[in-house]
């Protein structure tokens, strides 16, 4: 005795033809509860979902082993299971609630939610009830998937740490992603805004809050740094879309963002659209140049590049100002720089100089091309937002400075490079100027370029020079009160006065003028602390060589014909104060002496900067000499600047080539020579 097997798949029973023997029914259900439950009631089995993952399995029985029992039952079964895999979608994509539902053929769908990693890819099973013609409802148990997420892992190929039948099923399934149009509008009040459709995913809002995030740093009433962070975005949900508010600065990054996550951008500035076809190019990069530029542009026509002083920065700005040829504005510390811009523009660029606007030093002379001081950008700022498409920052250490920072933040300019030869900054607040401008593009060592021979090797030599008896026992009783004093502002205080008493060591004066009889015939700067040192060190040397001090106090007439004077070897010497440090051609030089400073590195490598100035047909060394008072503060700070590390990376280079050593520690006495 036996009986009829019925399988039923969907709507749709299908019987055996014959009864069979017990023995075959009990061997045919081992297979079938594989992929089908039992229905003690109407005797049947009904098909589940699990077919679809043992679908290979249960073919190959029918056609091994059924096919020999019942080859009108089998047959029967392989016509209905054809249809089945033809009509089952195997994935379901559901714009609207952002979701993919997936029939990964062949795998069980739990074994490939075990092996995901849900921080990479969030899943989950969905049983769906699927009609298929001529067949009826039938279970399918698919994959859910966020379909945006899919989209972000294809697109930073982190898809291939999925499971392999999971990431080719999602590779065939996966549509072409729609283009979704975001667009990007200017506020009445300067603010960019940024209309999204969704769904949007959390790591794109992530990705712009952080660049809606301004950190920065702030000095403590004990010396130290604390971090302060604002929230400079706002967010607001629209129907179907989010409104992101940014910062006038985020032009030019946000489009960045969108794209990286498959969205097409529709931007309005509110900039005038014109362009500059009258510039030329009047210049010829150096290699390292051309280097900068393009490492700039492949960044989106943004960043920071970081040359040391001498390098040719300014001509690595003029030639993305002729490449892009759009309205440019160049922000510069002080009026000398300003006016060597114009001159660099009109030389390179073919720009007359009365064409190039000027905004600083009472003038307001806006156009095309400006060169402002960061003062006067502060001052006129809703003016200057929507007019320029490139904006240039030289100097840039100066932009994270807490008036100057709103010159940046409220650009709206979408290109923007920063220059500098030193970017860091004492108070950290570097972390500004990468936010405000991009982050460094390209730099250059200063030994890498005297070893292309585009800048002169340095030979240093520090100096100690002992305090005479009476500023000893001064220095020493500030000291003591110092260590007596428990007000930190007061502390300070004091300990500026130390070091004013070692900078202004009389002694110093002694050495400076055996130096500058050293270097009789050669043009020499001299760096003094103060502008009653600096002329007092003026008066002294000019009974030797023709010498005159540059400080504040110095008319801007009378700067201009000093000038002159020293770039046409009438004067020998020039002592500074600071204000022509800066980037600023006053001439070349091949002696530096510094006879004090701040302990910081970027002030060293200003100060030199002035006698390594870009000059390929350059064959002799450039001197510097730091003057330090012996046995106190400025032998700390002299370690700070950086000096022996700088020349440290090109000494075997001076020695090998020069036979100069490149370094010496000297201590002064009356009659030393100084070699």
């Amino acid at each position: 005795m036996g009986a009829k097997q019925r399988i039923k798949i969907g709507d749709t029973l299908i019987e055996s033809s014959r009864e069979f023997p017990w023995e075959t029914i009990k061997e045919l259900a081992k297979y079938l509860k594989r992929i089908a439950r039992w229905d003690p009631e109407q005797k049947i089995w009904i098909i589940s979902w699990r077919i679809f993952s043992r679908i290979d399995e249960f073919i190959s029985f029918i056609n091994k082993k059924l096919i020999y029992v019942d080859q009108v039952y089998a047959y029967r079964l392989l016509e209905v299971i054809e249809k089945l895999m033809g009509g089952v979608p195997k994935s379901i994509i559901d714009n609207e609630n952002d979701m993919i539902y997936l029939l990964v053929i062949g795998e069980d769908p739990y074994e490939i939610v075990k092996q995901v990693d849900r921080g990479l890819l969030p899943i989950r099973l969905v049983e769906r009830s699927v009609s298929i013609n001529d067949i009826g409802e039938i279970p399918v148990m698919y994959l859910a998937i966020k379909l945006s997420r899919v989209y972000e892992i294809m697109d930073s190929r982190a898809i291939d740490k999925l499971p392999l039948p999971l990431r080719e099923a999602l590779m065939e399934a996966i549509p072409e992603r729609p283009k979704q149009i975001v667009r990007i509008r200017v506020t009445k009040r300067n603010r960019i805004i940024i209309r999204i459709p969704k769904p949007i995913s959390e790591e794109l809002i992530n990705e712009i809050k952080e660049l809606g995030t301004i950190c920065y740093y702030v000095e403590s009433a004990e010396g130290g740094y604390e971090e302060r962070i604002i929230d400079a975005y706002k967010i607001f949900e629209r129907g179907g879309c989010l409104d992101i508010y940014l910062p006038p600065f985020a032009a030019g990054f946000v489009e960045e963002v969108l794209e990286k996550y498959g969205f097409e951008v529709d931007v309005d500035y509110q900039l005038p659209e014109q362009k500059l076809d009258y510039l030329k190019e009047n210049f010829k990069l150096y290699p390292h140049q051309l280097q900068a530029l393009m490492k700039w542009v492949e960044n989106g026509n943004k960043g920071t590049i970081v040359f040391p002083t001498g390098g040719g920065k300014t001509i690595v700005a003029i030639a993305a100002i002729v490449r892009l040829k759009v309205p440019t504005i160049i922000f510069v510390p002080n009026l000398w720089l300003l006016n060597q811009w114009r001159e660099k523009i009109a030389q390179f660029a073919g720009v007359l100089k009365h064409k190039i606007g000027v905004l600083g030093g009472g003038e307001k002379d806006i156009k095309d091309i400006t060169v402002a001081t960061y003062q006067s950008g502060v001052k006129n700022i809703e003016i200057l937002s929507g007019r320029f498409w490139l904006v240039i920052y030289d100097e840039c250490h100066h932009v994270p400075a807490r008036t100057f920072r709103r010159v940046a933040m409220n650009l709206r300019a979408p290109y923007k490079m920063a220059l500098s030869a030193t970017p860091k900054r004492r108070d950290k607040n570097e972390v500004l100027l990468f936010k405000l401008a991009g982050n460094i593009v390209y730099s250059i060592t200063y030994s890498e370029l005297v070893r292309q021979g585009l800048v002169a090797p340095m030979v240093y030599r520090r100096i100690y020079v002992p305090l005479p008896p009476e500023k000893i026992l001064e220095y020493h009783s500030i000291a003591r009160e110092v260590d007596l004093e428990t007000n930190e502002l007061k502390r300070k205080q004091l300990i500026n006065r130390m070091i004013a008493v070692a900078q202004e060591n009389p002694t110093k004066i002694e050495v400076i003028k055996a130096i500058v009889e050293k270097h009789r015939n050669e043009k020499i700067f001299i760096f003094a602390p103060t502008i009653r040192f600096a002329k007092q060190i003026a008066r002294e040397v000019n009974k030797i060589a023709p010498a005159v001090a540059l400080t504040a106090e110095t008319s801007r007439s009378e700067e201009e014909r000093i000038v002159r004077k020293f770039k046409a070897c009438i004067l020998q010497v020039l002592v500074i104060i600071r204000k022509a440090e800066e980037g600023v051609d006053i001439g070349d030089a091949s002696v530096a002496i510094i006879v004090g400073g701040s302990k910081q590195e970027r002030e060293f490598i200003q100060r030199v900067g002035r006698v390594l100035r870009l000059d390929p047909q350059k064959t002799k060394v450039a001197w510097v000499y730091e003057l330090v008072s012996e046995n106190t503060v400025e032998e700390s700070m002299a370690k700070k600047r950086g000096g022996l590390k700088l020349v440290r990376e090109i000494a075997d280079y001076v020695i090998k080539k020069y036979g100069i050593p490149a370094i010496r520690k000297i201590r002064w006495e009356p009659g030393v020579q100084i070699d």
